[in-house]
């Protein structure tokens, strides 16, 4: 009994190295009303995979505006889309951490 109690408290350490990679922030915020940015920046839970995760940042018509390749490093998404018009652009991402499951998520945000 003693080694199945060890075991269990073992095991409710570590699962928190089991969470997945999820979006707690963004910059511009989800629905937010921004100048034109110079980077979108996401903010995960956990460091990314760069080989399986990414970023679009698309205009109104559904154009992919999102510039240079997104830059991932660490827990940060970055894209660099330049100069934007005023509009409301949309944000879907998908992100995978360490533990190998994939999340996705969308928002979005407008430029004045």
């Amino acid at each position: 009994m003693i080694k199945f109690l060890s075991v269990l408290a073992l095991c409710s350490l570590a699962s928190p190295a089991f969470a997945d990679a999820i979006l707690q922030k963004s910059s511009p915020a989800r629905g937010a009303k921004v100048k034109s940015p110079t980077h979108v920046v996401l903010h995960f839970s956990e460091p990314l995979e760069p080989a399986f995760s990414g970023a679009l940042l698309l205009d109104s018509d559904g154009r992919n505006v999102s510039g240079a390749p997104v830059k991932i490093d660490g827990t940060e998404l970055m894209m660099t889309p330049g100069s934007l018009s005023p509009g409301i652009y949309h944000v879907a991402w998908h992100a995978v951490g360490h533990d190998t499951h994939r999340r996705e998520g969308e928002f979005s945000f407008t430029v004045k």
